[in-house]
């Protein structure tokens, strides 16, 4: 996992240092991977998820009517009552995977065990509306239920529901009959975890921020869907929404790193050095010409501090982060 670490302005003439990893749960779930998800069995051998379902779902063996998500939510009805929250408790759904080389796909089953409210501490744009679902998958068809989420710093297998889907080069799709559960140990889940939560309206454009973030977890900095570093790495992330952002404050640098870059929706926007010696330099130049460059070659893309990469082109709201040059 990939572990962050931010640090709050408590006023305008004091800032709290950066807090122990201990002491940030938020910050403990940081992964390499989208979605999390587990897959299982022969059938979803080498394939990836596309996304779960809105029809089909069913609740102690009927079908649940007008199945959707509110918000952070999975609402349904049955018998004419809405049912929500724990009500959806043994509800069954089905995901879609796919192998785009080989041109297969396969329909899985999932069922939703335990529904617990999302705790307060992750939600600092306080808005509710946050549920997460455990979620077990029937491996193989067989009924063989399997937890599909590792187990995060809390013990939970949890999922977090989102609109829209996520493409094997991490860019997010609308997609009406398909949503996306994110286990609480992915970057997607994080990053909704981190507050950038899509629906929330009044911090500018949450959607962009999120779909941004997951990139800045991944170190995805071509934009393309490869990650550029190892589980376990500690980044400090903040961002510059305007009031009443931002979501995650600058505070203090952490001792051994330095600014690394600044990020949107695409991926990098600039970067001063790679979280990784193996990623450094020529090697990220090489991997997307056309976005980043080598000093003195094509338009400028390297920058060492905010001001820096707050000039260059690219979305008025962005990521920024600082890491250390692991070996």
């Amino acid at each position: 996992m990939i572990l962050g670490i931010t640090a709050i302005s408590m006023s305008a003439c004091s800032v709290e240092p950066p807090r122990q990893v201990d002491d940030q749960p938020l910050m403990q779930m940081q992964s390499s991977t989208l979605q999390g998800i587990l897959m299982q069995g022969n059938v979803v051998h080498d394939m990836a998820m596309r996304g779960f379902r809105f029809a089909g779902a069913t609740r102690n063996g009927a079908a649940l009517a007008n199945f959707h998500l509110e918000k952070g939510e999975l609402v349904g009805e049955q018998g004419g009552v809405t049912l929500r929250n724990t009500a959806l408790v043994n509800t069954h759904l089905f995901a879609e995977a796919e192998n785009k080389t080989a041109h297969t796909s396969a329909v899985i089953e999932y069922r939703i065990t335990g529904i617990v409210a999302e705790n307060t501490i992750y939600d600092p744009t306080h808005s509710g509306n946050t549920f997460l679902y455990t979620l077990e998958q029937n491996v193989d068809n067989t009924g063989n239920w399997q937890p599909a989420c590792a187990a995060d710093h809390e013990g939970r297998n949890a999922t977090i529901p989102l609109a829209d889907i996520w493409d094997d080069n991490g860019n997010r799709n609308s997609s009406g009959p398909l949503f996306t559960l994110a286990c609480t140990t992915s970057s997607i889940g994080e990053c909704y975890r981190w507050g950038y939560r899509p629906w929330v309206t009044n911090y500018m454009n949450l959607r962009i921020m999120h779909w941004a973030c997951t990139r800045v977890s991944r170190a995805d900095y071509c934009g393309d869907g490869k990650k550029h570093t190892l589980d376990g790495t500690m980044i400090n992330v903040w961002d510059n929404l305007p009031l009443p952002g931002p979501l995650q404050a600058r505070g203090m640098t952490p001792q051994g790193m330095t600014f690394e870059a600044a990020w949107d929706q695409t991926g990098a926007l600039c970067l001063s050095h790679a979280r990784w010696a193996s990623s450094i330099g020529s090697e990220i130049a090489v991997e997307c010409p056309n976005k980043l460059h080598p000093p003195g070659q094509g338009a400028p893309s390297v920058c060492d501090d905010v001001a820096q990469g707050t000039a260059v082109p690219g979305s008025p709201t962005r990521l920024f982060n600082e890491s250390a040059i692991n070996q």
